[in-house]
């Protein structure tokens, strides 16, 4: 399918503009046939930079690995390019869970609100990776503890989100209580990178490796 800068531009700009949850949903809903086309054109440096810190902290053979906010399954299909597998994702987009689905890189998907309770036992999973969902709409500050609760003691948690929103979503203000509270700590990051320089203005995004601690 052909896609043009004006057609992508457009589609990602009504997400990250979307007034209210329905209309981010439905956002993503229209844009799941042509996302991954889109992505040729958008946002491959943060999956560059996400992919790589991946990889230096994340055992090859670690798993099962959550991707929370999995849209079309574009980190898990290259971290299978690595080598890793055992993946399963969830979003609250169907439309772009079926998308995902017909990759057959998931052992599971769900349709999954972030930020509420999460249908997965405490420690279920070994490493929590979210590439991109972090945002006003999608998943703020409260979603660590629910996500933190179903990494294992000794998991990590690979996050990326898009800088200028931390006030909005009190991620900053969320990170250092949650190291106050000896719940995680850091491990390494990528701060405040140019992340989608397709965009005017340019996108920011920063990336974090957070270890789980026992509690």
């Amino acid at each position: 399918m052909t896609t043009t800068p004006q057609s992508w531009k457009t589609r990602a700009r009504r997400v990250i503009n979307s007034s209210d949850s329905d209309d981010f949903v439905q956002g993503y809903d229209d844009w799941a046939p042509e996302y991954d086309a889109d992505h040729i054109n958008f946002g491959t440096a943060l999956l560059v930079q996400f992919v790589d810190l991946f990889c230096r902290h994340v055992a090859v053979d670690a798993g099962p690995i959550l991707d929370a906010g999995a849209g079309t399954g574009r980190m898990a299909e290259a971290l299978q390019l690595k080598g890793y597998r055992n993946f399963v994702g969830v979003d609250l987009s169907a439309g772009m869970l079926e998308v995902a689905a017909r990759k057959g890189i998931y052992e599971e998907l769900r349709q999954m609100r972030l930020g509420g309770p999460m249908d997965f036992s405490d420690g279920q999973f070994e490493v929590v990776a979210s590439l991109g969902a972090i945002s006003p709409n999608h998943i703020g500050a409260d979603a660590f503890d629910e996500l933190l609760r179903i990494t294992k003691p000794g998991g990590l948690l690979v996050l990326s989100m898009r800088c200028g929103i931390k006030s909005m979503i009190g991620f900053d203000r969320k990170r250092s209580a949650l190291v106050k509270a000896g719940h995680w700590r850091l491990i390494n990051q990528v701060a405040d990178f140019v992340s989608h320089p397709e965009l005017d203005p340019p996108m920011r995004s920063s990336i974090y490796v957070y270890e789980a601690l026992p509690r």
